[in-house]
């Protein structure tokens, strides 16, 4: 997503992630990864609980399948470091427009799924109306 910062910038969309670790580990690992969005932290987990984000099962830490999407991950140049909080929550996506109402989102089936930013982006362009007021319901 920080390479496409600028387009979603221009599209007028906020990102903020949130995070599991304490404020202070949130601040490090923003620093540690360059991360250009605002971050949360969440050590208390309310908002992966408000969003009924899931956690994935301890058996799924061993899974051969993780391990390879892991591998394949790191080949790409992504690297995470060593993981705070609970390894187990799983993470989530979600467009919210200004009026609160949530217009897409992404629930994780393992910690590394996420979207595709291009798709996130088609999203906010193909709903231009993101930033608008919700309109009164007619009769």
């Amino acid at each position: 997503m920080r390479r496409r910062e600028d387009q979603f910038q221009r599209l007028g969309a906020q990102v903020v992630l949130v995070g599991l670790g304490t404020p202070e580990e949130t601040a490090d690992f923003k620093e540690q990864f360059q991360v250009p969005f605002p971050m949360v932290s969440d050590s208390e987990k309310r908002l992966f609980r408000d969003f009924d984000l899931k956690q994935m099962p301890p058996s799924s830490m061993l899974s051969v399948g993780l391990a390879i999407k892991g591998f394949m991950t790191m080949a790409k140049g992504h690297h995470m470091g060593v993981p705070k909080g609970d390894v187990l929550q799983l993470p989530g996506v979600f467009i919210i427009d200004t009026a609160g109402r949530i217009r897409y989102s992404h629930y994780a089936r393992d910690p590394s799924d996420h979207p595709d930013p291009h798709s996130l982006l088609h999203v906010l362009q193909s709903h231009a109306d993101l930033g608008a007021p919700p309109k009164p319901e007619t009769e």
